[in-house]
């Protein structure tokens, strides 16, 4: 593939979905939206947002995720479950309303004719209040076509793709008020041969399962609260830069998942923080919401920072560090976790990459 081509294949944002979507924006219109308005905030739409005054319990909200995603299969969005006022966050920084959203999702059923989620089960699925967390695989095969970051349609691959989705809805008698969802793209885009070193077919992923990791060891006892305290605990030491297992809450056999194919171990992610210390030494989370059931928190955060240091990317990204461009970025951050005796022994680590590489302008 051409490198121009290349060039313009990431001058897209992520594609979001889930109940999914996808949305293609170039990374200049990411820049020009976060040097108007840098911190993320709710979009204005033409009613004010409905109180949630309406409580399912987490069973029946759980449920009707999987009754919303089973609309998306069936291509039915009358059935969606979303509120007329719905507020969707997508990578990028990106914000849409129900009309947006619904036709960013006409638009990937014509890119991903069969796109969909494995919900019957999802990977991992948990709530609390009104908040429901899903993540599970995506695919589907590309046999429409890919518009570019200048609305050229580029010819499509017939290849399938299959990467994490992740969505995060609040909810108000069944329906979505609030949903924030999260991609694999930069694995869609390997595996559709427009990024170099495609991955293996199937690769390890933080999984919930009723035989090796339950949705609580304890049936009888819900860590929940001490464990969104740890948590509280765990962003209080990321900020202040204290990367050390008892400072972060992090098991000696902790997996985090998110910055390679196979999960890092303990060492590989203290030595990965450490060098985003070093090319944002401001780097900061600011946590908007966490979610807790049983062994499983879920956070919502804006991850900040700015450029000053050199920035190791992987290799199907640059080939080699990316010099400081003195830019910041302020997008929206995700974590699922699992917990064990106060520590931290799974983690995914959804980041917006294709977001910060817009913010921060680097050419690829």
């Amino acid at each position: 593939m051409q490198s121009a081509t290349l060039l313009s294949i990431l001058e897209m944002s992520s594609i979001a979905a889930a109940c999914i979507g996808s949305f293609h924006l170039p990374i200049h219109e990411m820049t020009a939206r976060n040097s108007v308005n840098p911190l993320l905030t709710k979009r204005e739409v033409s009613q004010p947002a409905t109180t949630n005054d309406t409580h399912w319990t987490v069973a029946q909200n759980t449920r009707q995720m999987q009754v919303s995603d089973d609309a998306f299969i069936a291509r039915d969005l009358l059935h969606f479950n979303h509120h007329p006022n719905v507020s969707v966050y997508y990578p990028g920084a990106v914000v849409m309303d129900l009309d947006e959203h619904l036709q960013d999702m006409r638009l990937l059923f014509s890119t991903y004719s069969d796109m969909a989620p494995h919900n019957h089960n999802y990977r991992v699925l948990f709530g609390e209040g009104d908040w429901t967390v899903a993540l599970t695989q995506l695919t589907g095969t590309n046999d429409g076509p890919l518009p570019n970051a200048t609305g050229a349609l580029l010819s499509p691959t017939m290849r399938t793709v299959k990467a994490g989705i992740m969505t995060i809805a609040h909810w108000n008698g069944g329906l979505i008020m609030e949903e924030y969802l999260w991609v694999d793209t930069p694995k869609m885009w390997r595996q559709l041969g427009l990024l170099p070193s495609p991955p293996a077919a199937e690769l390890p992923d933080l999984e919930l399962s009723p035989y090796t990791a339950p949705l609580t060891t304890h049936p009888d006892i819900d860590p929940s609260t001490i464990n969104k305290e740890k948590m509280k605990q765990t962003n209080e030491a990321f900020n202040a830069g204290k990367f050390e297992p008892d400072s972060m809450n992090l098991s000696s056999n902790i997996t985090v998942y998110g910055f390679n194919d196979e999960g890092l171990d303990l060492q590989g992610f203290l030595d990965i923080l450490s060098s985003y210390k070093v090319a944002f030494p401001n780097l900061r989370l600011e946590n908007q919401q966490t979610i807790g059931q049983g062994d499983w928190i879920a956070t919502i955060s804006h991850l900040s920072g700015t450029h000053q240091g050199s920035l190791m990317l992987p290799a199907y990204l640059a080939d080699g560090p990316v010099a400081a461009t003195n830019k910041s970025f302020n997008l929206l951050h995700y974590t699922i976790s699992r917990w064990q005796e106060g520590e931290i022994v799974a983690m995914k680590v959804n980041i917006d990459t294709f977001g910060i590489l817009g913010a921060l302008s680097i050419p690829l």
